[in-house]
């Protein structure tokens, strides 16, 4: 378990991702997986992890990289900056990347998170590359969000813990599908949308 808020863990972090590496680390909502968003590899080991194989989100640092993973017009990214960083998941028409096809898994969506935590949001820039983001889980049981219950359930995976993460009951962000004609309510989260 490692304290995430120095320069050490930042820099460590982003060794073990560019090793291939899982890690968990603190959002704005819950605790999450995450890996290097373009390396399949890591992709796969993260899916046979959580015993599943579906759409995945990223981690970008700022409202400026959407455009580099998701076609959104200027009306929409006004919208959305309202929004972000927070405890929201936008699902955007996405554009051909640098991402691992892995990533999107045949969905025509990408989705987009901009926690409100510096931990991610430092690791982001300093990666130079999105992260995923996935509650930790296996596939069809409750996220675990309990550094305890973590460490117990996966003692390989490098943990970086916020001793000020108080979000225990956290019900994730709030998913929102977003395309030019229609914002629709997916999941709600943690986050209040206003339609």
């Amino acid at each position: 378990m490692i304290s995430p808020t120095n320069e050490r863990s930042i820099n460590f972090a982003v060794d073990t991702l560019n090793k291939g590496e899982i890690i968990a680390y603190p959002t704005d909502t819950l605790y999450g997986f995450g890996v290097d968003a373009t390396n399949d590899e890591s992709i796969t080991k993260l899916n046979q992890l959580k015993g599943r194989t579906q759409p995945l989100s990223i981690i970008i640092a700022n409202l400026s990289e959407i455009q580099k993973y998701a076609i959104i017009s200027g009306k929409n990214l006004k919208k959305i900056s309202e929004y972000l960083p927070g405890p929201f998941t936008f699902l955007i028409k996405k554009r051909k990347s640098i991402l691992s096809d892995l990533v999107t898994y045949g969905s025509e969506f990408i989705g987009i998170r901009i926690p409100n935590h510096k931990f991610p949001l430092k690791l982001v820039e300093r990666l130079k590359k999105p992260l995923i983001t996935t509650s930790i889980n296996k596939n069809g049981h409750t996220p675990l969000n309990k550094i305890e219950d973590i460490e117990n359930n996966y003692p390989e995976i490098k943990i970086f813990e916020d001793k000020n993460q108080n979000n225990i009951s956290s019900n994730g962000s709030t998913i929102i599908m977003l395309d030019e004609n229609n914002i629709k309510l997916i999941r709600q989260g943690d986050g209040i949308f206003k339609l």
